[in-house]
């Protein structure tokens, strides 16, 4: 019987529970609450996909996400949680299909929103780690423990020109949305950083954070790009307060 509530509270198609329409008043009630419901859920993807919802129209954006409701009610009480399915649901929105940025551009807000709600960690200290810089022999065998709040998004499409400009930093028309972007997302602090990355430092950094010790993720990324050099990378991690622990192999952290 809940789970007929429920679902009736999200999808308009679904027919409103016998428990409630056996009861004079309570129908209109039940109808109130349940476009309250929409409207807030609606509203929450609304604020976690800003640029999403300005490229399609209001209009646009509202419909899909009426549809995205009733496939994917909320998991957990905490409305800013909502929607992390919403960049696969997109992919697969047929109506979209002539913005075939629009999905990464919901991964790339998706993403900002959890780095920037992401754990706080502490970095190592830097004395530590510039002399390791220091000491590309003993480096070689370390891997990298990184923040929660980093991630590396990798798109086919200029979503991270996209975004900067919908914030006025650059301007729409001098964009070209068929050039491949990566951007790497830090916070070392209360503010995401978004740094662009070429395609070695996105490899080198992908193998960084699956563990890879350093030699063997730059010989894993020198496969591919014979000219990477993983220092600029390895600088702005350090820059950035990234780096909270170095972990030697055969050690745990």
């Amino acid at each position: 019987m809940h789970n007929l509530f429920y679902h009736a509270l999200l999808d308009a198609s679904q027919p409103v529970p016998d428990t409630v329409t056996t009861h004079p008043g309570r129908q209109a009630r039940f109808n109130v609450y349940r476009n309250n419901i929409r409207a807030s859920l609606t509203e929450a993807l609304a604020a976690q996909f800003p640029v999403c919802r300005q490229l399609v129209g209001e209009d646009f954006f509202n419909a899909m996400a009426a549809l995205y409701i009733e496939q994917s009610p909320p998991a957990t009480p905490l409305l800013t949680e909502y929607g992390t399915t919403m960049p696969a649901f997109i992919a697969g929105f047929a109506p979209a299909a002539s913005l075939p940025y629009l999905a990464d551009m919901a991964r790339l807000e998706l993403a900002l929103q959890q780095v920037r709600h992401a754990a706080d960690a502490n970095a190592v200290a830097t004395d530590i780690l510039q002399a390791l810089l220091a000491d590309p022999e003993r480096l070689a065998g370390q891997s990298l423990q990184l923040s929660p709040a980093c991630f590396l998004l990798r798109s086919s499409f200029a979503v991270c020109s996209l975004w900067r400009a919908h914030h006025g930093e650059g301007r729409l028309n001098e964009i070209d949305l068929s050039i491949a972007e990566n951007a790497l997302l830090l916070r070392p602090g209360l503010i995401v950083n978004m740094i662009g990355l070429n395609d070695a430092d996105s490899d080198f950094m992908t193998a960084l954070m699956t563990g890879l010790p350093l030699s063997a993720a730059l010989e894993r990324t020198a496969q591919r790009h014979a000219d990477v050099n993983p220092a600029d990378l390895l600088q702005c991690l350090l820059t950035n307060q990234t780096i909270t622990g170095v972990i030697t192999k055969g050690e745990t952290s």
